[in-house]
């Protein structure tokens, strides 16, 4: 009992990542809900009668509680565990990567280099100016 309410809080928290609409949590939750139950044989039915059975026995579902937190815990530090290990691959490879780039000369910046680099004639943004009003136009007839 206490790795199916292990599984059913895993799917209940991976629930949490759906929009919280009433129709797809019926629609994605049942599915999981299911999954879990056909993965310990047992159903919907059987499953509420056992929680019926324990709650009526608050210090053996305190128990079972307890191995489930432990049970949880565990799994989410073997997911950390391989997180790590996973950056710690990505952090080696890019250090790697870098390494095997070429290298290329820093060219101090001087006043003459900056110098050469500018345009010759200032830049035109005659495009942002406001339109003059010619009156002296004539309008197109």
């Amino acid at each position: 009992m206490t790795n199916l309410l292990t599984e059913i809080h895993i799917a209940d928290g991976s629930m949490y990542n759906t929009m919280q609409i009433p129709d797809s949590l019926y629609k994605y939750g049942t599915a999981k809900y299911l999954l879990v139950f056909r993965t310990f044989h047992t159903d919907s039915l059987q499953f509420k009668k056992s929680m019926k059975y324990y709650s009526r026995k608050p210090d053996l579902l305190a128990k079972m509680y307890e191995q489930v937190a432990t049970n949880l815990k565990q799994k989410s530090d073997s997911l950390n565990k391989v997180s790590q290990i996973q950056i710690a691959k990505d952090t080696k490879r890019r250090e790697d990567s870098v390494k095997k780039l070429p290298k290329q000369p820093v060219q101090a910046k001087t006043a003459d280099t900056v110098k050469a680099k500018l345009p010759a004639k200032p830049f035109n943004y005659k495009r942002f100016y406001p339109v003059k009003h010619r009156p002296n136009v004539d309008p197109i007839k």
